[in-house]
């Protein structure tokens, strides 16, 4: 086979791969910046209880059974 015909096959088998996994990379880290902006409220109130004394008097006026879902 001619040089040509390599040069002209390659890309055409090489970029679609590439684009394929840049789409990929791409939704991944748009799944994990989406997980990572998620606060959990529980566990939010659980560490402000850990705080200091300003903290723990706030969780302790946050009741849970208070609270509608």
């Amino acid at each position: 086979m001619s040089v040509e015909f390599y040069i002209l096959v390659i890309p055409f088998c090489v970029i679609p791969v590439f684009l394929v996994s840049l789409d990929y990379l791409n939704k991944s880290s748009e799944l994990n910046r989406a997980n990572y902006n998620i606060i959990d409220f529980d566990k939010f109130v659980k560490r402000k209880e850990e705080g200091d004394v300003v903290d723990s008097d706030i969780a302790k006026l946050l009741d849970f059974d208070k609270i509608a879902a």
